[in-house]
């Protein structure tokens, strides 16, 4: 009879290198929200693929982006000891780091910081189609593997091309699996709530029509959900830190809210599976 197993692997990256686009493809769902604002993810995220044949489970934390301060390391190594008591005392040895396409010594620095972890590290070199000049690329990534013991591998990636997750799985990651019973249940794919994943969804389309012109502090509540047969209607209420970012979000003639609402109903449909109502209203925060 084969055992469970399971492995649980943090996602870790600067702000805006493609963590999120990276979690969703490794879970085959759409979890975390994606956009080309800064600071988008703003708390930990966990996604979990099961594959019930092999009785293995790989859970996904997709973390916020970091900045290399002082404190980089003491940092890292608290959240690394978060993950680990969260999961019962697991556990953490695989790393993904995602990294930038920019070839330069920055990135070298930040695998000498987390070399201090002791923790094998897997690394995603993200966007790698807009590299101008490839032939940079295996230099640079023989030079990045020369300068830490604990790099597992380098894996070029982008958008564009499709990424191999059984590949990498087999190649990879299943040699760190650990014997344990399944943390989350086998159809499980997020810790999230129903809730949070609407809200997300929604400050997405946000942000993706808004840009830099609207706060990632924004906030959003849901203040009733009504699921029916074949429909769930939505209730929300969207709060802004000043009166002309009500303007912003509106658009002109209401063109950007009614696209904000369109979209969020398609990809919240998607991810349940039932046709989506959702009925807005916005506020200003008072204090």
């Amino acid at each position: 009879m084969i055992q469970e197993q399971i492995i649980v692997i943090p996602i870790i990256g600067k702000t805006n290198v493609g963590k999120s686009t990276l979690f969703n493809r490794l879970i085959k769902k759409n979890i975390s929200i994606t956009s080309k604002k800064k600071n988008t993810t703003q708390q930990k995220i966990i996604g979990i693929d099961t594959d019930t044949t092999n009785k293995k489970q790989y859970i996904y934390i997709d973390t916020p982006g970091f900045c290399t301060t002082l404190n980089f390391h003491k940092n890292i190594k608290k959240n690394i000891y978060s993950f680990k008591k969260y999961f019962n005392n697991i556990k953490i040895n695989l790393i993904f780091l995602v990294l930038e396409n920019h070839m330069d010594f920055y990135n070298i620095n930040l695998i000498k910081k987390l070399e201090k972890l002791k923790i094998e590290i897997l690394i995603f070199i993200n966007k790698i189609d807009k590299i101008k000049n490839k032939l940079f690329l295996l230099p640079y990534i023989e030079k990045l593997i020369k300068n830490n013991k604990y790099i597992r591998t380098i894996i070029p990636t982008s958008n564009k091309e499709k990424l191999d997750i059984e590949k990498i799985k087999k190649h990879y990651i299943d040699k760190f699996l650990i014997k344990k019973n399944f943390f989350f249940k086998k159809q499980q794919k997020t810790n999230c709530s129903n809730n949070f994943i609407i809200k997300e969804k929604i400050r997405e389309k946000i942000f993706r029509f808004t840009g830099d012109e609207i706060p990632y502090l924004l906030d959003i509540s849901i203040i009733k959900i009504v699921y029916k047969k074949n429909i769930i209607k939505i209730f929300c209420r969207i709060l802004t830190f000043k009166k002309q970012h009500i303007k912003i979000i509106i658009g002109k003639n209401g063109q950007k809210i009614n696209k904000i609402i369109k979209l969020s109903q398609i990809d919240i449909k998607k991810f349940f599976h039932k046709e989506v109502k959702i009925h807005f209203y916005i506020k200003m925060f008072k204090d």
